[in-house]
């Protein structure tokens, strides 16, 4: 039997792709249709949560597939496309791929906004409480800070503080400033702001950042192999895969719906391997003086 290589999973769809997107579309406006429909502070405070976690489904999970072309056939698709799954969440593709393709590079060293991020949220302390670091405090409210400096901030601070730079990051996102002119004036002229506000700023600053904030930790925090996988079906059929996080750190051109297939037959011996959140959370508090910050060689 011929021995599988990631080569074997590298493909592109695009009809898996718009589908995987009009799911998650489809599924955040007939929530919020249903929440304005009833009318009621707990139906629409679950409607808050559910649209979060499809938002992060889009803006995330699918918009990351983009930053590493995956999602279509046509590589200027994923940039092109970007006011489907990128501008929506306040960034482009292009100041994702600056933030992120580094993590892939320099995993865990001085090119990796990883460490810095562990140290911002108070992870390196010996004395840490995962627990009110990653539930209550972003639940709270943290993780609005944390979203405001990794996503807001930070495609106009990474060259410091220049005029130059004010001028490259216009330059970059004039495209993304046109997007929400145009949504909010058109919300606006309709009389409808106060829909875009409840049913689309409150996930995104609540529940997309809450969630973004678990993801970066889940993904790395306190591993033996340096990324962890969770390979529960129910994370990953609402989040297309994105669980697989070690199969995609060994071979990033492999797409998402192909993850679950490589995962078995590069790297089921992964030795942090999580079965669903409890699992995960029983990984970050574990005392084991092999675990390492990152030691993947890409």
């Amino acid at each position: 039997m011929t021995k599988s290589k990631p080569i074997d999973f590298v493909e592109r769809n695009n009809i898996k792709s718009f589908l995987a997107l009009l799911r998650d579309w489809m599924a955040i406006f007939l929530i919020a249709a249903f929440s304005i429909w009833a009318n009621n502070i707990f139906i629409y405070l679950v409607a808050v949560w559910l649209i979060g976690i499809f938002q992060f489904a889009i803006g995330e999970a699918l918009g990351h597939e983009a930053a590493h072309n995956n999602l279509f056939t046509e590589q200027s698709w994923n940039e092109k496309l970007e006011f489907l799954y990128s501008f929506p969440f306040l960034r482009t593709i292009s100041s994702y791929r600056e933030h992120h393709f580094p993590h892939h590079k320099y995993l865990f060293s001085d090119g990796d906004y990883i460490p810095e991020d562990y140290e911002f949220l108070g992870l390196n302390k010996p004395d840490k409480n995962v627990f009110m670091i990653l539930f209550i405090k972003p639940f709270l409210g943290f993780s609005v800070y944390y979203f405001f400096l990794e996503v807001i901030l930070y495609p106009w601070l990474q060259d410091s503080f220049k005029l130059s730079s004010l001028i490259n990051g216009i330059k970059r996102s004039y495209k993304l400033y046109l997007f929400w002119l145009t949504v909010i004036l058109s919300f606006s002229l309709s009389g409808h702001l106060d829909i875009l506000l409840l049913y689309w700023f409150v996930p995104l600053f609540w529940c997309f950042s809450f969630l973004s904030l678990f993801s970066e930790v889940q993904e790395h925090f306190n591993t033996l192999s340096g990324s962890r996988s969770n390979v529960n079906p129910v994370i990953n059929f609402v989040f297309h895969n994105a669980g697989h996080h070690y199969v995609h750190h060994l071979y990033p051109p492999i797409p998402w719906y192909k993850l679950p297939e490589a995962h078995q037959a590069l790297c089921a011996d992964n030795p942090d391997i999580s079965h669903g959140i409890i699992d995960t959370y029983r990984q970050f508090v574990r005392n084991n003086q092999d675990t390492k910050s990152a030691q993947i060689i890409i």
